[in-house]
């Protein structure tokens, strides 16, 4: 158990660390982006019509889906938030040490995996959790395909990374 909380603080600090040098280093995730033409309309609109925080759609009835409807999947502020990049940067830290015990703990319940195995079973543990967690947005919110493509491949390479550097020193059942 206490090997395992020390692999999760080291393959935490990998993700941490693929994290920053994903998000801040390359430039992939703002290629797949767009700002608005004019900010400040829209954050005006946003504040007329989103009185409180939370998810909206556009449209939200599913009768009003159609070719010319624009549609939009945002995640309303109306009040602002303080970007408090050290308390994020913490809890940004915590969960990936946290989802990477559970991941430990998946591969502790193998059975005689090869270093290649484990790194392949990190892989693809990275591969699932980009599919379950991306995938519908694409299919039910007409995400674009290439923010899809970016946002798992980012989740798979900070994964595959984590299993080429604890994958020697996790031992699964016999």
């Amino acid at each position: 158990m206490k090997k395992n909380l020390l692999l999760s603080v080291v393959a935490g600090l990998v993700l941490f660390v693929w994290g920053f040098i994903s998000w801040a280093v390359l430039p992939w995730h703002m290629m797949v982006a767009n700002g608005f033409a004019d900010e400040a309309a829209v954050s005006q609109v946003l504040k007329e019509n989103a009185p409180r925080e939370g998810v909206y759609y556009l449209p939200f009835s599913e009768q009003d889906h159609g070719p010319d409807q624009v549609g939009a999947f945002a995640n309303v502020l109306p009040h602002g938030t303080e970007m408090n990049m050290g308390r994020q940067m913490a809890i940004g830290l915590i969960t990936q040490i946290m989802s990477a015990f559970l991941v430990l703990t998946l591969v502790g319940m193998t059975g005689g995996l090869t270093y290649w195995g484990k790194v392949g079973f990190f892989a693809l543990v990275g591969l699932t959790i980009g599919f379950v967690s991306h995938v519908p947005y694409w299919n039910w919110f007409s995400f674009p395909v290439l923010y899809v493509g970016v946002t798992i491949l980012d989740i798979l390479v900070g994964w595959i990374l984590v299993g080429l550097v604890v994958a020697k020193f996790v031992h699964s059942k016999a």
